[in-house]
């Protein structure tokens, strides 16, 4: 191999009888001087260059780019067949950006990037978990202390914040929660009613779809519908922010992400989630009632009175204390998936999908976690 320039950062070299020209180092602004010589010493040796291999390049800037665009044009004044090899796609697209001419990106030849072993591959997966879970506790205790810290001085909370996202998360939700409940009810109520039937035992529709309501469909309905809505909500506004350096400007300012964005969206979930849990209760009992009205011919005044003697109020009780493990999980990871969003749009999206799909996924796992500890406890 002759060496057409080495000792420093940077070097070019040929190969395979001068075909070959190997480039090597870091092609940036900062090298400018010596990228210009080598050049300089590329267009007095003359060589009949064919191929130009640039894997061996460590970094490219647009300086360093243009100067790459310039060796294959003038390798290319020699052998018009020269071209590029070794070059990443991200590289490519820089090219591509500053050259005015797409003839000569266009004779760039991508090289397929080099398979790996299955160790390496385990590697990095575990690597990438690992990096994710420590993010993930970092969270989880900042989130404690400022939490434990905030409430020793309750009149410092944001809490013209947390009334906005009360109103946001909580009073607008009304609607879609109260028709989605009310459906849930009228096809319980529906499906009860033709079984119930066959045995002369209408009545028992009451105790059912009462008990059913008010332990499970209605917190877990709600928490659902906030998963989707409102997790999703917390995830997409944060990163917005985070893509917009708007939350390294907060911290700049002095002003703590956490305290100011994150705790109060959580306090206000732990507000509203027990009164939209009420909320869904009773528009669920009403589907039922409808039903029980329209087909069983049970009426309005036996279905609460059977409710009242037969349905007691611990029922209630069981479906209300999962609340703040619903409110904690769905404001939770809302907004710690927005503070994992990269600089990038695309991100955005990805975050947001995740706080939608693990925010349903931890419900429902909490859900069933409840089921089994009242089972134990004979509840």
């Amino acid at each position: 191999m002759e060496s057409v320039m080495e000792g420093g950062p940077l070097n070019i070299a040929y190969s395979d009888d001068s075909r070959t020209l190997h480039c090597h180092g870091d092609w940036v602004i900062g090298e400018i001087s010596e990228l210009n010589r080598l050049l300089h010493d590329v267009n007095v040796a003359g060589q009949s260059i064919k191929v130009i291999d640039v894997s061996g390049v460590l970094s490219v800037d647009t300086s360093g780019a243009l100067m790459l665009l310039k060796l294959l044009d003038s390798c290319k004044d020699i052998v018009k067949e020269c071209h590029l090899v070794g070059l990443s796609d991200d590289y490519r697209s820089l090219l591509e950006l500053i050259s005015k001419d797409k003839k000569v990106v266009s004779q760039v030849v991508v090289l397929n990037p080099h398979s790996h072993n299955d160790f390496y591959i385990i590697g990095k997966s575990v690597f990438r978990r690992f990096r994710q879970w420590s993010l993930i506790l970092a969270f989880l205790g900042e989130l404690i202390v400022t939490l434990f810290t905030e409430l020793c001085n309750p009149l410092k909370l944001a809490w013209r914040s947390i009334c906005e996202n009360i109103d946001s998360a909580g009073f607008k939700a009304l609607p879609i929660i109260g028709l989605m409940s009310f459906l849930i009810g009228i096809v319980l109520a529906y499906q009860l009613s033709g079984q119930l039937q066959e045995y002369g035992a209408d009545i028992f529709v009451v105790d059912i779809t009462a008990i059913g309501i008010l332990r499970e469909f209605g917190p877990l309905i709600t928490a659902i519908v906030m998963a989707g809505r409102t997790s999703t909500s917390f995830a997409a506004l944060i990163g917005t922010m985070k893509v917009n350096e708007e939350l390294d400007a907060l911290t700049t300012m002095g002003v703590t992400p956490m305290s100011n964005l994150v705790l109060p969206r959580i306090i206000a979930v732990l507000i509203i989630m027990p009164l939209l849990i009420v909320w869904s209760d009773i528009l669920g009992i009403f589907g039922s009632m409808f039903i029980s009205k329209s087909l069983l011919g049970i009426s309005y005044i036996s279905f609460l009175d059977r409710m009242h003697y037969e349905v007691s109020d611990m029922e209630y009780l069981l479906g209300i204390i999962k609340a703040p493990i619903f409110s904690f999980i769905i404001a939770g990871v809302g907004c710690l998936q927005g503070t994992l969003v990269e600089s990038s749009a695309d991100s955005v999206g990805k975050q947001t999908t995740k706080a939608a799909v693990q925010a349903i996924f931890m419900v429902i796992m909490a859900d069933a976690g409840f089921s089994i500890i009242y089972s134990w406890i004979g509840v």
